[in-house]
């Protein structure tokens, strides 16, 4: 891949980041004293071109869904490799399908748990899923698909939905950057931390769910710097010596005190909160990068993570939630 095809890019990206909220919008939003006061910041912002379509604070995801699929559509026109793009967007394919197929096992419609986003059309998606006619779909979807059918036929464990949705996902993702010979330190180093630690957090899952280890070696998502060997071992052994038997790991202070935290709370809420930090530490480094994909992963990513910080404060607001709680609730931002 020729990194300098984004030279003409990576100007835009940065008009794009000053657009971003910044650390004080945020602050309002979260001191604001009801929910009208947190959405009304947003009128500030590029959020304001959909507040026509907002009646009342209740409806806030109609606005951070119409952003999501501006972004999604603004990056595909500008970037000169759309696969690059792809390889954002697939994971909104692979939640489309997690809710398709649990609608259709289940017989009830989660219509609105579906995200608007992804290589392929929702009505495709649809289609394709309640008709059982995979062969429109791209290969790995197929594959993904006939696979979750066949698992539920032989176990009715609904639960493999979710465990070979995503291992289909980044398997879906390499073979796109594969095929593209896209070979970028970026993008290998952002997923392989992603699956690295979402494979940890499914080993802790499982161990509290007091599955075998073949079950957990089944689950995990290939892809990563830990192999199966590796997590065998692992799982076989305490929850307390992951971070130990990881400490060369770049992401080992996450490791550290996200199991602490497991072992006070048995959640992985602060688990994943430190993962979601993390990666956007990762991410942080590409403010000095002037070439390459590496700012276009960024700025995707971190608009996204912009999404959901206003969620989080949005469902806050709405619940009555304490300023205090919504802010440690927060993931760290990119401004």
């Amino acid at each position: 891949m020729d990194s300098m095809q984004f030279l003409q890019l990576i100007p835009r990206i940065r008009v794009y980041e000053k657009k971003l909220l910044d650390k004080a919008q945020i602050e309002r939003m979260i001191d604001a004293n009801t929910s009208e006061g947190a959405l009304k910041v947003l009128q500030e912002t590029e959020y304001a071109a959909f507040m026509n379509e907002v009646r009342r604070p209740d409806d806030y995801e109609i606005l951070l869904s119409n952003e999501l699929v501006r972004l999604y559509k603004t990056m595909y026109e500008a970037s000169p490799l759309k696969e690059i793009i792809d390889v954002m967007a697939l994971k909104y394919d692979y939640h489309n399908i997690k809710v398709l197929v649990k609608g259709k096992i289940l017989d009830k419609d989660f219509s609105q748990m579906l995200i608007p986003v992804g290589m392929v059309g929702i009505n495709d998606l649809k289609s394709a899923i309640n008709g059982e006619d995979f062969g429109r779909l791209p290969k790995k979807m197929e594959e993904c698909l006939r696979k979750i059918f066949e698992k539920f036929e032989e176990t009715n464990d609904p639960q493999f939905i979710d465990l070979i949705a995503d291992q289909y996902l980044y398997a879906h993702i390499h073979e796109i950057a594969n095929k593209k010979n896209i070979k970028d330190k970026a993008l290998d180093r952002y997923l392989t931390n992603l699956i690295d630690l979402n494979n940890v957090k499914t080993l802790l899952r499982a161990k509290k769910q007091d599955k075998n280890v073949n079950f957990f070696l089944d689950a995990i998502v290939p892809g990563g710097s830990i192999d199966a060997s590796k997590f065998r071992s692992l799982y076989l052994d305490t929850i307390e010596n992951i971070p130990n038997n990881l400490s060369s790991k770049e992401y080992s202070q996450v490791l550290r005190k996200g199991i602490a935290s497991y072992i006070e709370t048995s959640s992985v809420s602060e688990f994943e909160k430190l993962i979601d930090n993390h990666i956007m530490s990762i991410m942080k480094e590409a403010k000095i990068v002037t070439k390459g994909l590496e700012p276009v992963l960024t700025y995707m990513y971190v608009k996204e993570n912009e999404i959901k910080q206003i969620r989080t404060i949005m469902v806050g607001k709405l619940n009555n939630i304490t300023k205090e709680v919504i802010r440690e609730r927060l993931r760290d931002g990119y401004v």
